[in-house]
């Protein structure tokens, strides 16, 4: 299948990675396509535009409507709604339609130290470990576990996406060597239903345990290697993995072995276009939506606003 990669945008990581990936894909199931009206496929791959919540210069491109029976969109927001067919990273049980959406993956790491953790040969130190911010309640829960093998730490001083270069590859390698040094992840969600620390636990090749109840697997997986734990039962966590400490190489190789297969540079431009396939068979995803998407994208879009306000407030405070 042919595929045309765009954005409505400025040029950003995710649209830069997905070019890369294509140029070294192993699987030769689909290719770019610089032309837009021979491709098979139209994706625009996009982040959170805080100048532009309701994605109201995409929906506006030419392409939207000059070839309205192929365009697909890659959204990683927190908070998803329909705007378009397409991967969407966080888009829940509740609203996910599987005519038009695919669940995803991220499409890149902003930590680069996390490709080294897999040959680290080191002993484990940790049964589990959790370093990320507070924000979901689940999230509070779990600073509040206490195991001898546990390490979990609250970094909610620290915003990844604005800080300068030194404190990020501090950050980031004190991050990576947590998760070297443990058995089990612990991947809670945060403001959205999934995180790019998923992906970065199965590269490392440890075990991700999967706290969230509205997060869809992208199905091109099979998670059975991962520990899922529902929301309201963090405090069951320690002793759940105790029991299983046997079982951590195993998983751990299983989970590096799927995102080998699935999301590693040489193979995430084909799980998208496999993605991008489904869609475009299932034949009927451009021509609806469903209409309660307007009431969680007005909901969604609030939050966001309140978001961004309170981002700035902090920037001139």
């Amino acid at each position: 299948m042919k595929i045309h990669l765009t954005s409505a945008y400025a040029t950003h990581t995710g649209l830069n990675a997905l070019h890369g990936y294509a140029q070294i894909d192993t699987l030769g199931q689909h290719q770019l396509c610089a032309d837009a009206a021979e491709a098979d496929a139209i994706l625009f791959v996009e982040n959170t535009q805080f100048d532009d919540l309701f994605f109201r210069q995409l929906l506006q491109h030419p392409y939207i409507a000059d070839f309205s029976d192929k365009v697909f969109m890659y959204n990683e927001m927190d908070r998803p709604w329909d705007v378009l067919p397409g991967l969407y990273c966080c888009m829940t049980h509740k609203h996910i339609d599987d005519s038009r959406h695919r669940a995803c993956a991220y499409l890149y790491s902003p930590n680069p130290f996390v490709s080294d953790v897999y040959q680290d040969t080191h002993e484990t130190q940790w049964l589990y470990s959790f370093m990320g911010s507070m924000s979901h309640a689940c999230r509070r829960t779990i600073m509040r576990l206490r195991h001898q093998d546990g390490f979990v730490r609250d970094t909610s001083d620290f915003n990844v996406w604005k800080s300068d270069p030194a404190e990020l590859k501090l950050r980031g390698s004190a991050y990576a060597r947590t998760i070297a040094a443990s058995q089990f992840v612990l991947c809670p969600r945060g403001i959205g239903t999934s995180s790019i620390r998923l992906y970065e636990t199965l590269e490392a090749g440890r075990v991700p345990v999967i706290i969230s109840d509205d997060w869809v697997a992208p199905a091109e997986t099979d998670w059975s290697f991962a520990v899922q734990v529902e929301e309201r039962r963090v405090r069951s966590v320690p002793g759940l993995l105790s029991a299983m400490k046997n079982e951590a190489e195993e998983r751990g190789e299983a989970a590096r072995k799927a995102w080998l297969d699935s999301y590693s540079p040489n193979t995430m431009f084909n799980t998208v276009g496999n993605s991008l396939q489904v869609l475009l068979q299932s034949g009927n995803g451009h021509r609806h939506r469903r209409q309660r998407t307007d009431w969680n994208k007005w909901i969604s879009g609030g939050e966001l606003y309140t978001r961004a306000a309170a981002q700035r407030l902090l920037r001139h405070n």
